[in-house]
């Protein structure tokens, strides 16, 4: 007896679901899975009991990544491939889907090291950069710290003018003070003499 099951769902292809029918297929004669389209066809040969089993599992189980929503059974006349050339054929398949990822990862491993070289170049050129940087700091500190030095002298500075020009005007109060009182005494005293020559006193 022949079966064609057409299995169909958002994912039944590249989630091991040809390995895992195959592993279920013991009882059978023949054996074949192909990814049609969006679709995987399987082909089945045997006796009419292991054809209905097999028909059971497949509609029951499915590997754990696969997304399924119809599973078709039905009548087929062609030829089936045995079960042992299939599990040849699919392990052929397998080592070269190995030997490509392997090819693939060895041109990504390439392509990193490539790129992690670069971020050694960009890691130096940062240090240099920071250690540019932390020197650029280091001398404004150093200016910032010499300005406010000269801040503080010049406040100082400032200081000290203003304290001699206040003790100057009070020097110059004080002299000025003097000269007016001499000055008013001697008025006075010529007054006083006009006063007396003209007989007023």
């Amino acid at each position: 007896m022949k079966a064609k099951i057409i299995i169909k769902g958002k994912r039944v292809q590249d989630v091991g679901y040809r390995l895992f029918l195959l592993s279920k297929a013991h009882n059978l004669m023949g054996f074949e899975a192909s990814n049609i389209g969006e679709d995987l066809v399987v082909l089945i040969e045997g006796d009419e009991d292991g054809v209905k089993r097999f028909t059971q599992i497949v509609r029951a189980e499915k590997p754990p990544l696969a997304e399924v929503s119809e599973v078709i059974v039905m009548g087929y006349d062609g030829e089936v491939m045995g079960v042992k050339e299939y599990r040849e054929q699919l392990s052929l398949e397998q080592l070269v889907k190995i030997a490509t990822v392997g090819v693939e990862m060895r041109d990504d491993i390439k392509e990193m090291k490539g790129d992690i070289k670069e971020m050694k170049t960009d890691i130096k050129e940062m240090k240099s950069d920071i250690k540019e940087m932390k020197s650029d700091v280091k001398t404004m500190l150093k200016k910032q710290d010499e300005t406010l030095a000269e801040i503080r002298t010049t406040r100082t500075e400032i200081k000290d003018e203003i304290k001699a020009t206040r003790e100057e005007i009070r020097a110059l109060r004080e002299d000025l003070k003097q000269y007016m009182d001499r000055r008013f005494e001697k008025l006075e005293r010529e007054i006083a003499l006009i006063k007396e020559k003209i007989g007023l006193v």
